[in-house]
């Protein structure tokens, strides 16, 4: 249960944030039209908010949420994550593997061509994997490790050697957008700022700052664009992307916790939501002093109120979280229970680790996150309560998403994983693998990520994750805090549906 002291701070930001939603002045975009068709009937151009600017539009560097949501509009992958979580055909009509899940074998529709008229090939697809494997900056390529090579064995049969099984390839490949050999082979920062890909939408500007434009791709090979023109614009702040939904500057707008009530009175806009793939989490460098204990790291984790933080600074649009995976995401395990709040047991375990009050930093992303900046004072508050001096250490995204990525975090740290893919490999591998982005070092860990990969027979899998979650909570690796829900204000009658991995997509 949450103290006095942390209670008052939870009811005071959320008192605090909706008076702000009310006070606050609407902000005036001017990247779009009203978007009306000419006799008034469907919309021809929608708004959607992007919680942040890509650092680049170059799939191969960036694979954050907000470059994600433009990558699924502009390019095609070999596969897609369907509505319902299901994997389904994308570039590629089917594919197969081998009985070791260590080839398989992709065939390509021969129908898909780049927005500039030259056709898809395998011989694009093989570039991709290559060009992001082979450069030591790409993020895309962290996803590729366990390829070991590919070939076009024709224009439109592409085949994947791996160096281990890996069950859930064809989930993996939904990260990758196909590139044009011929253009990006020219200059890859030039293609950062006006890509072309093959998707159902192309690039038409990128006005730094503020918006990217996109127009339907009238030669897509499949479903086409709902929509002529779509503008992503770039709004961080929960509170403008809120009025602004209501105020009809913005089209769809992923609203903060404290916005939700006041914009389901609007008659303006619909309130659609849907579980999300999404968890935050506090994370451990657990090589640092004091946190290199099993026992002060459980402290950590049993002095914070989940509920308390769900139910106060989250409005309930949030639920207590158990395990580094949610809900919608293969291998959760609905047995393993949230931790709770026990601050006479962590105040004991505090106390037995001899820590001597020294300050313990904690880092978090300032934007992109719900009530982050609340978040992590209440954090901050809960570990007071136990003993334990923590200094908060706010980061511009860019900066900290680097860090994350490098492993550069001094103490403490709050981030959350959303796997796009739907499956909980790809959080368990980069957070607890050793040498992954984590700081996790566990054999058993290991060796059941390897057997898991290797497991054709889903609950079998299921069964292998499951042991990894609990290993990860009986060490206190991670402290999952809360599981979100992806909720949005969307303008009366819009044709589009929200999805579990975040994706905003307009076919």
């Amino acid at each position: 249960m949450a103290t006095p002291r942390i209670h008052r701070l939870l009811l005071a930001v959320g008192l605090t944030s909706a008076a702000a939603l009310v006070l606050t002045g609407c902000a005036g975009f001017s990247s779009a039209d009203s978007g009306d068709s000419a006799d008034g009937g469907t919309k021809s151009t929608v708004t959607a908010a992007l919680t942040a600017e890509p650092s680049t539009l170059d799939p191969v560097f960036d694979t954050n949420l907000q470059s994600l949501n433009v990558f699924e509009n502009v390019f095609d992958q070999l596969t897609t994550i369907s509505t319902d979580g299901s994997v389904g055909p994308g570039l590629a009509t089917k594919w197969s593997h081998d009985d070791s899940l260590t080839t398989w074998t992709f065939d390509l529709r021969d129908d898909a061509e780049f927005s500039d008229g030259s056709p898809v090939t395998a011989e694009d697809v093989v570039y991709t994997y290559e060009t992001a494997m082979k450069d030591p900056k790409s993020n895309l390529g962290g996803y590729m490790t366990a390829i070991k090579s590919l070939d076009a064995t024709d224009d439109h049969t592409v085949v994947f050697h791996l160096n281990t099984a890996y069950a859930p390839f064809d989930r993996q490949v939904t990260l990758v957008s196909i590139l044009p050999k011929a253009i990006y082979s020219k200059g890859a920062e030039a293609f950062g700022q006006k890509p072309v890909g093959s998707g159902p939408y192309e690039v038409v500007k990128w006005t730094h700052g503020d918006s990217i434009t996109l127009k339907r791709n009238p030669d897509y090979w499949g479903k086409q664009g709902t929509y002529e023109n779509v503008v992503f614009q770039f709004v961080p702040d929960e509170t403008t992307r809120a009025n602004s939904v209501r105020s009809g500057d913005l089209d769809i707008a992923l609203l903060g916790p404290a916005s939700v009530s006041t914009a389901k009175s609007s008659d303006a806009i619909d309130v659609v939501d849907t579980k999300s793939n999404r968890v935050i989490y506090t994370g451990f460098n657990a090589t640092a002093k004091w946190l290199d204990d099993a026992d002060f790291r459980k402290a950590v984790s049993l002095a914070i109120d989940r509920k308390a933080i769900s139910k106060e600074l989250m409005a309930g649009t949030t639920e207590p979280a158990s395990q580094l995976v949610a809900s919608v995401t293969q291998g959760y395990d609905s047995s393993i229970k949230p931790t709770e709040q026990d601050v006479k047991e962590a105040k004991r375990l505090v106390k037995a680790s001899g820590y001597d009050g020294s300050t313990i930093t904690l880092s978090y992303p300032t934007t992109t996150l719900p009530q982050i900046q609340q978040l992590a004072q209440s954090v901050q508050q809960y570990l007071k309560a136990v003993g334990i001096t923590v200094k908060l250490d706010g980061q511009e995204f860019s900066t900290f998403s680097a860090n994350w990525f490098a492993s550069k975090f001094a103490g403490l740290y709050i981030y959350a994983f959303a796997p796009s893919v739907l499956d909980a490999d790809l959080p368990l591998t980069m957070l607890t693998k050793s040498g992954g982005q984590g700081y996790a070092k566990n054999a058993q860990i290991d060796s059941l990520l390897a057997k898991e990969l290797a497991e054709p027979d889903e609950d079998a899998r299921d069964a292998d994750i499951a042991q990894i979650s609990k290993i990860v909570n009986d060490n206190t690796y991670y402290a999952p805090l809360i599981a979100d829900t992806y909720t949005y204000g969307v303008t009366k009658g819009l044709d589009w549906t929200p999805r579990p991995n975040g994706m905003i997509l307009f076919n």
